[in-house]
């Protein structure tokens, strides 16, 4: 009877922190993709997934500060930037307590994009790295670099 007990419970421990296991708790995550808006001119697209109550830094913050996000594209092949990376929408200018600055940053789910045209289609890759980092009311995520590599049509 107290083996069952103590299988019983056994059991139900493991049951409770196996969902916990595959959770991905990171506050901003990153969603890189490609749309091709015709045979040779396509838009390259970053998607940030910013967690509730959380922020995105913005671009060229001043020094002393977080880490401005940073997407670098210079790695891409086979492709030519038409214009500059704009985001979806400006980001909130407000004075940051934590750092004693005046920062921008986007406190929700943001796209950005930068229009191409391909000018070789069998080497064309959109490759390089979004550098950035994230706070909260109460702590900031240490800057993270994540690398992105995508094989451009076909």
């Amino acid at each position: 009877m107290i083996m069952r007990k103590y299988l019983y419970a056994l059991v139900m421990c493991v049951c409770g922190i196996l969902p916990c296991l595959g959770q991905d708790d990171a506050p901003i995550r990153w969603q890189v993709s490609v749309k091709m808006t015709s045979a040779t001119q396509g838009v390259a697209v970053f998607k940030a997934r910013i967690a509730p109550g959380w922020h995105l830094y913005g671009f060229n913050l001043p020094a002393g500060g977080p880490k401005s996000t940073e997407i670098d594209m210079s790695q891409s092949i086979g492709i030519r930037f038409t214009a500059t990376l704009k985001p979806d929408r400006t980001p909130v200018k407000v004075h940051d307590s934590m750092f004693d600055l005046d920062l921008s940053w986007w406190d929700s789910d943001i796209a950005f994009r930068r229009p191409f045209v391909v000018t070789d289609a069998a080497k064309a890759v959109l490759k390089g790295k979004i550098s950035y980092m994230g706070c909260n009311d109460e702590t900031c995520s240490p800057p993270k670099t994540q690398s992105f590599d995508k094989k451009i049509g076909k």
